[in-house]
C-alpha cells in the first residue's frame, strides 16, 4: 500500500514537473519574441534631388528669381519605428563645387516638413541663409506616441525679398513625399517590450528550475 502511494506521488510530481517545463518553454518563446521585436532594427529611406542653378521654374512671371548655385538635396527618414522610439528626419543641402553664379547673393532657404498626425520638433518652417560654399543640415525629431501609417511631405523653397512689397517671396523648389509606420506590440512601446521580454526570460528560468526541483524531490 505504501509503495502504491509513493508511486502515485511520484507520478503526480512528474506530471507537475512536465507541466512546469511546458509552461517555462511558453514563457521562453514569448520572451524571445517580444525581445526580438524590441531590438529589431528600424527601416529607413532616403531621397536625393539635384536642384540646378539659374531661374526657378516656379518663379512669379516677370521675375528672375533663381538658384544661386546647383545644390543636392538629400532627405533621410525612418520608414518603420516602434511606438515610443526616437525618430529623426534629416535634410541636407550641399552646393556643387564650381556652380555658384557670379556675384551671387546669399541663398535664403525655407524648409518645412509636414506629417499629419505626428509632431515634429522643431515645429513649423525653418529659414536659413546660405552663403557661397555653405551647406545646410537640418533635423527634426519625430514624435512616436501614436501608432499607425503616416504620410507627409517635405517642402523646400527659396526666398527672395521683394523691395516694393517689402516682403519675402517664397518660390517652391522641391516637394518630397515621406511615409512611415509606427507600430506597437499588443499596445506596448519599445521600452515596455524590452522589459516584458526580460520578465519572460526570468520566468522561464524560474519555472525550469522549479520543474527540475519538483521532479527531483523524493527520488
Amino acid at each position: 500500500m505504501g509503495r502504491i502511494s509513493e508511486n502515485k506521488k511520484y507520478k503526480q510530481r512528474k506530471a507537475l514537473g512536465e507541466g512546469l517545463f511546458i509552461l517555462s518553454l511558453l514563457f521562453l518563446l514569448l520572451g524571445l519574441m517580444v525581445l526580438a521585436w524590441g531590438v529589431w532594427p528600424g527601416a529607413t529611406d532616403s531621397k536625393q534631388l539635384t536642384l540646378p542653378a539659374g531661374t526657378l521654374p516656379g518663379a512669379p512671371e516677370g521675375t528672375d528669381y533663381g538658384s544661386q548655385a546647383e545644390y543636392t538635396l538629400t532627405l533621410d527618414w525612418p520608414t518603420w519605428l516602434r511606438k515610443g522610439e526616437a525618430g529623426v528626419l534629416q535634410a541636407t543641402l550641399v552646393e556643387t563645387e564650381g556652380t555658384a553664379l557670379p556675384a551671387r547673393d546669399a541663398q535664403i532657404v525655407l524648409i518645412e516638413p509636414v506629417i499629419p498626425g505626428l509632431s515634429l520638433d522643431p515645429p513649423g518652417l525653418v529659414q536659413t541663409n546660405l552663403a557661397a560654399g555653405q551647406d545646410l543640415a537640418e533635423s527634426w525629431s519625430i514624435g512616436t506616441t501614436a501608432d499607425g501609417d503616416f504620410a507627409g511631405k517635405v517642402y523646400l523653397s527659396f526666398g527672395f525679398y521683394d523691395e516694393e512689397a517689402e516682403e519675402l517671396v517664397a518660390v517652391p523648389v522641391a516637394v518630397v513625399d515621406v511615409e512611415l509606420t509606427i507600430s506597437s506590440l499588443w499596445g506596448l512601446d519599445s521600452q515596455l517590450s524590452l522589459w516584458f521580454g526580460l520578465v519572460g526570460l526570468v520566468l522561464w528560468g524560474a519555472l525550469f528550475i522549479l520543474g527540475r526541483t519538483v521532479q527531483g524531490v523524493g527520488k
